[in-house]
């Protein structure tokens, strides 16, 4: 009888603590269905940058390579722009960022307000005026009836807690006089805007996200006690589940009813409560589990290799002087091509050549001179890729090839995250089974899948999101199943909202 009581407290109480949080995140998840956390996806971020004119790029990087420290390995470089202005972005392994203006070679320093501003009215000319309708003025710069802008320092916000904005910080905060109400956040360090947000997307938000992940700025700017109260309150959603799973199917009766007719002895709310959380319980479970699934507990998921480090070793990056044959020949493809937007440095053997970027994943890759390839791109990666992998494990080989010309089970467009086609996927047999992907027209190394992402792959997007082929790919099937579990859901947390308020009452 102790047990059995113990049993029926625990998923009382416990209950009353999680009903409102399993509501809440029922109710946000449907949100987050159709209004994701603002971010500047890639496809904004290149359709705002103007096209690079051939005359204006003056100055190869030679320069700013010069301002490395023995040791220093590049992580990246880019020829993008600034303020409308074109700029050459260096980053190293350790995290030291150089900029160059590539118009009057000058090295960029700390970003001003002022610079900032430029880049905003920059970012809002590149964009079409029929989507945006802003109407906004440089400080200074007059336009009459035009608003002006004002930028406003911060460390982090709302909208900005996410970890890959902390090399940038602080950022610049600038509203803009649009329809939409639209907020551009830029970067004081290379004068990038790095995220957008508008009225719409953080009102939704705050019914969204912000529930959903348990995402105030108070506690989400804390990493570690953010991760452990939802790691927690996971655990205890668990519990209070699988107890009430085990009370539902004791206290059900198929065949011997109760007062001759019902399976429940229960009525009103209780009753409903009964019924519902039966029915829910297994996806009640898989949708907690998987949450909990999300935060890889206790390095669950973690690698035994760094993906970083082998993304180095497969380009091996050099700091040489850039061939001026080579700059001059970028030059001539700028102009030829007339659209090109944004240029990226990569190296493979280490050898230099550029990729010239129009639009997501728009692109021509311009090799080296004289510089064969050993055939195609894509078999000069895989070369490479295999010499890497022999260098960190002698015993470790290639398993199988494949190119991929449709999504699969784990390389697959969801949720906005839009991924290229066609793929090179590479196999090996290296403790961590690991999968690598290739963009066969630049040699890019564009990802790794290890057992354990795999694992977690159907743990947390399987159980999670139902990332099943059968549904995103047969849209708005996903759609449907996705909202009927979750208002299956809510009705049952709903149930106990109203359970646990008359408990506390009495």
């Amino acid at each position: 009888m102790k047990l059995k009581r113990g049993l029926y407290l625990c998923h009382r109480w416990l209950g009353v603590g999680m009903s409102l949080f399993l509501t809440m995140w029922f109710f946000s998840g449907v949100v987050m269905m159709y209004v994701g956390f603002p971010s500047l996806t890639e496809a904004e971020r290149l359709h705002a940058l103007p096209v690079l004119k051939a005359s204006e790029v003056n100055f190869n990087p030679n320069r700013l390579r010069a301002g490395l420290k023995e040791g220093d390995v590049i992580r990246s470089l880019r020829l993008t722009s600034i303020a409308g202005r074109p700029v050459y972005l260096l980053e190293t392994i350790g995290g030291t960022r150089l900029q160059q203006y590539a118009d009057n070679g000058a090295i960029v320093s700390a970003i001003t307000e002022s610079e900032a501003l430029a880049t905003a009215q920059a970012f809002l000319s590149s964009r079409s005026q029929s989507q945006q309708n802003a109407s906004v003025d440089i400080a200074g710069t007059g336009g009459g009836s035009q608003a002006v802008l004002a930028a406003k320092q911060i460390e982090m916000d709302q909208w900005t807690v996410s970890s890959s904005l902390h090399a940038h910080r602080p950022l610049y905060q600038i509203p803009l006089d649009d329809a939409a109400g639209t907020e551009l956040y830029v970067s004081s360090v290379t004068g990038e805007v790095v995220r957008d947000s508008t009225r719409s997307e953080r009102t939704w938000n705050w019914l969204g996200a912000n529930l959903h992940w348990i995402y105030p700025l108070q506690l989400r700017r804390h990493q570690q006690l953010w991760y452990w109260v939802i790691v927690i309150l996971s655990l205890i959603g668990l519990v209070s589940i699988l107890t009430g799973s085990i009370i539902g199917i004791q206290r059900l009766r198929i065949r011997k009813r109760y007062r001759g007719k019902d399976v429940t002895p229960y009525r009103g709310y209780m009753k409903w409560h009964h019924l519902l959380g039966l029915v829910s319980s297994a996806f009640l479970f898989t949708f907690m589990f998987s949450g909990l699934m999300s935060m890889s507990p206790w390095g669950l998921f973690e690698s035994r290799q760094n993906f970083e480090d082998l993304v180095q070793s497969y380009r091996q990056p050099a700091i040489g002087v850039t061939n001026p044959v080579n700059f001059l020949r970028l030059q001539q493809k700028i102009a030829d091509l007339g659209s090109v937007k944004e240029i990226r440095w990569q190296w493979l053997e280490g050898r230099e050549y550029q990729v010239l970027v129009s639009a997501p994943y728009d692109y021509r890759t311009l090799l080296p001179v004289g510089w064969s390839g050993k055939g195609s791109m894509s078999e000069l990666a895989r070369q490479t890729l295999i010499r890497v992998m022999a260098d960190y494990a002698p015993t470790v080989s290639k398993t199988d090839q494949e190119t991929l010309a449709a999504y699969d089970l784990y390389y697959y467009s969801h949720h906005q995250n839009w991924r290229p086609l066609p793929v090179v996927r590479i196999q090996f047999n290296d403790s961590d089974q690991s999968w690598f992907y290739i963009d066969p027209r630049t040699g890019e190394l564009i990802g790794q899948q290890t057992q354990k992402d795999r694992l977690q792959r159907w743990l947390f997007n399987g159980l999670h999101s139902l990332d099943f082929n059968v549904l995103i790919q047969h849209r708005p099937l996903w759609d449907g199943v996705v909202i009927f579990l979750c208002i299956l859901g809510f009705a049952m947390s709903v149930t106990s909202v109203v359970i646990g308020c008359r408990r506390l009452a009495n």
